[in-house]
């Protein structure tokens, strides 16, 4: 899979695909299922599974980054995991935690959504590729944003600055990225931005 070029790519990406099913992350075992999630987040799932609350079903934002990045796929494929070797679930009726599994996977797309597709592609056409370009390398490689970016982007918006950094943490190639950190470094450019006017 070629490299992440620019920030509007990634949004054109989200916009075009259903990001969750790329086949080449179908067959991925669970090691390397389990690395994508980590060991907390993986925690805070079970003990949703675990959870007679359904109420209980919300994970942290972090966590909803890492199980949306590693896919639906790898989410049900731990599951039933857990339910084959957790001595917890030794009694547990499979449909019941499988359900529960596909709502909490469900309640993280919801958390992590980006805004609707027309909306996303009228940020994108109005800030433009080079400025999605400079945008994107501060983003991920600290490099400097123009003076005119940062007025393209102050103009666009905040709204939309933040939805394309959620639509770019939803791709999976982004899963090594902290996304809670990722989105506080997101609104620092803005602000920056917003400053130097």
């Amino acid at each position: 899979m070629g490299r992440l070029s620019t920030y509007l790519i990634v949004v054109a990406l989200f916009l075009g695909t259903t990001i969750a099913t790329i086949s080449g992350f179908e067959e991925e075992t669970l090691v390397e299922c389990s690395k994508h999630i980590g060991v907390q987040c993986g925690k805070e799932v079970v003990n949703k599974l675990i959870s007679d609350d359904e109420d209980e079903t919300i994970l942290p934002l972090e966590c909803c980054y890492k199980l949306y990045q590693a896919g639906d796929h790898c989410h049900t494929r731990l599951t039933i995991y857990i339910l084959q070797t957790n001595s917890h679930f030794k009694y547990a009726n499979w449909s019941q935690v499988l359900s529960k599994n596909e709502f909490i996977f469900h309640k993280c797309d919801l958390r992590t959504q980006p805004g609707s597709a027309r909306f996303m592609a009228k940020c994108t056409e109005t800030l433009g590729t080079q400025c999605g370009q400079e945008i994107y390398n501060k983003l991920i490689n600290d490099k400097n944003i123009s003076k005119q970016c940062c007025q393209k982007l102050v103009n666009v918006g905040q709204l939309c600055h933040v939805n394309m950094a959620k639509a770019l943490i939803r791709v999976p190639r982004m899963r090594h990225v902290d996304a809670i950190q990722l989105l506080m470094k997101n609104r620092k450019i803005f602000q920056d931005c917003l400053h130097a006017q």
